[in-house]
């Protein structure tokens, strides 16, 4: 057994190592979603002969979590054909995948003649050759609508590069040129990789190395198990709502009972809809990647690996939303409803931990536009075949799901499991694609009420001036469920997006848009920020106060969300007639308990015959 010291000189050199994988894809990938936006993760797996595991990760949490399930199965299908030089991909919802637009490269490392570990990389690209350009197309309602389907199949073969399979990849893309040199960024990671855990195990040895490995897990599974022991018995339940499927199934639950038993946790979804015909079904890789973020989330002082998740047994019922069975499209799935997964099971613990509760879930209003680029001066060319065409994901409109926890606001855009992710820049946007920002920024008064805050709601409006053919595709979610507040917080303003802003207006909320549509009208988007956490008329009226000097919080929304009374000249609060206001609210039943971002969001986005 390895002592623990050189066990974790071992795990922090592992960990160092996925970092560099991640890095080196962000930084090799051309595609912006990659470099700017890093919508990409890095894991490193042990692998025993017949099981992989997760040792070390990198990058947004919920793709190193997939990838561990595209790893098992792409060692279950080639086992016994696997030699030193391969490079294996898989992108298939039903074969370990979480949806088609997500691609999983995994590079095996052998020692003495056998597989041990394996490099794992994964990216978003920008287009997956479905019926629709891009990354979802809003119609589909099985997963061949979804787009090119693949399976696990090697790329490389004893170091040799498998022509007729790149070339028939490639030849079912529209974006041959982007998407070839975001596999060749993957492959490239992950042998950074690989040389760098050979090195590591030469310097230590191979049965040190593994010795270790057994330390790492068995930490990790014993501190986790303390904690659940600390936690009371019993079984606590949760639930969250997906607004639409954009078929024609509306406020699908998502139901989950999760049961301590000293120092093993159940964690069950019977109860939960059954999966539909629109796009936000998910499978088993997504789903436990959900439920394993939301408990990591709960306990940041544990390492997370494989033996983090030992003592917990996930219950998925097949033929559900959250357990889909083929053909059903899942294009969605790993936000919705990934994201109402996660709020599910965090909702379950706010009976447990309710210091430890927030949000854990990447939202969207997915803004995905595509034409011709006509300026003259264009930075990107996009396609070989075709150097005009321009495929813009613009990122902004999901800015913004990061919910209040205890003693904290919510303090930044994307909820903590998917911080390492970030807005693109707005004026670099500006060159590569042909389109122009009139507004970016918070929204006064929109952040969710609580003693702690959510973050606000974050505003877009552009024109794609230079652009002509334009093509949207808009799906958005957590309008009529926004992200919901903790302890008596509030929940969140809610998502929507409007093309042809005072003219035509196409809302999408409730239903997708697939439209051409002007690229001289404004497009309007609203990323709807996180729940407060707490009461708020138990939040400290001096930081009311400075939300107010911030511009976060206008003089009628400190009274109206905080009862706190403030003078519009002084810009001081008025401390006793604070007290008084809190009071009378504090006594009346008929209080009302949503923000007041979220009415004015009901009203905008016309939803008030779907939300009590």
């Amino acid at each position: 057994m390895a002592d623990a010291i050189t066990a974790e000189i071992v795990r922090n050199q592992l960990d160092t190592i996925a970092d560099q994988i991640f890095e080196t894809m962000c930084r090799s990938s051309p595609n912006s979603v990659v470099n700017e936006a890093k919508d990409c993760g890095a894991g490193i797996y042990s692998y025993d002969g017949t099981t992989s595991k997760m040792v070390s990760r990198a990058g947004i949490i919920a793709h190193s979590f997939a990838g561990l399930s595209s790893s098992q199965t792409v060692l279950e299908f080639f086992r016994g054909d696997l030699h030193p030089g391969d490079a294996l991909l898989v992108a298939d919802s039903y074969h370990g995948g979480s949806h088609l637009g997500c691609w999983n490269v995994v590079v095996p490392i052998f020692f003495n003649g056998r597989p041990r570990f394996l490099t794992g990389g994964r990216l978003h690209v920008l287009d997956q050759g479905g019926p629709i350009a891009g990354a979802v197309n809003p119609n589909c309602r099985e997963i061949w609508h979804e787009g090119f389907r693949i399976p696990p199949m090697k790329l490389y073969e004893r170091g040799t590069r498998r022509r007729e399979l790149w070339d028939w990849l490639m030849a079912n893309n529209r974006l041959p040129d982007i998407t070839e040199a975001d596999v060749e960024a993957m492959i490239g990671a992950c042998r950074v990789g690989e040389r760098q855990i050979t090195e590591l195990v030469e310097r230590h040895g191979l049965e040190k190395v593994e010795e270790s490995l057994d330390w790492i897990f068995e930490y990790s599974e014993r501190m986790f198990r303390d904690q659940v022991r600390a936690w009371p018995d019993g079984t606590y339940s949760g639930s969250f709502n997906v607004d639409t499927d954009y078929a024609d199934h509306t406020d699908i639950n998502i139901e989950v009972a999760v049961t301590v038993d000293d120092d093993r946790i159940v964690v069950d979804f019977d109860g939960t809809d059954p999966q539909t015909d629109g796009l936000v079904n998910s499978v088993p890789a997504n789903t436990i990647a959900y439920v394993s973020i939301a408990l990591a989330s709960l306990c940041p002082d544990i390492p997370v690996n494989s033996g983090f998740f030992e003592p917990v047994d996930i219950r998925l019922p097949e033929g559900t939303i959250v357990n889909a069975v083929s053909p059903a499209a899942t294009v969605l799935g790993t936000i919705v409803c990934g994201g109402q997964i996660g709020q599910a099971v965090m909702k379950a613990f706010e009976e447990i931990v309710p210091e430890r509760v927030g949000n854990v879930s990447i939202d969207i209003a997915n803004n995905y536009c595509v034409g011709s680029d006509d300026r003259e001066d264009r930075f990107l060319v996009a396609s070989s075949s075709n150097p005009r065409k321009f495929f813009f994901w613009d990122m902004s409109p999901v800015a913004m799901s990061n919910s209040a926890v205890y003693g904290h606001d919510g303090w930044g855009a994307w909820a903590t499991p998917f911080s390492v992710s970030r807005p693109a820049n707005n004026e670099f946007t500006e060159v590569q694609f042909p389109t122009i920002y009139h507004q970016a920024e918070y929204e006064i008064d929109s952040a969710a009420p609580g003693q702690w805050r959510g973050s606000p709601a974050y505003v877009m409006r552009r024109t794609d001036r230079g652009a002509s053919n334009t093509f949207a595709t808009f799906n958005s979610q957590s309008l009529i469920y926004p992200l919901p507040g903790y302890a008596g917080g509030y929940e969140g303003a809610g998502n929507f997006c409007i093309i042809g802003e005072n003219a035509d207006e196409a809302i999408c909320g409730e239903y997708p848009v697939a439209q051409s549509y002007d690229p001289s009208q404004v497009i309007f988007s609203q990323s709807g920020g996180g729940g407060g956490w707490g009461d708020p008329l138990d939040r400290d009226v001096d930081a009311v106060v400075d939300d107010v000097f911030d511009e976060l919080v206008s003089i009628e929304g400190a009274l109206r969300d905080y009862g706190v009374v403030i003078d519009p000249v002084s810009l001081s609060a008025d401390e006793e007639a604070t007290v008084i206001e809190r009071e009378a609210r504090r006594a009346d039943p008929a209080r009302v308990r949503r923000g007041i971002g979220r009415e004015r969001t009901i009203e905008r986005a016309r939803i008030q015959h779907r939300v009590s």
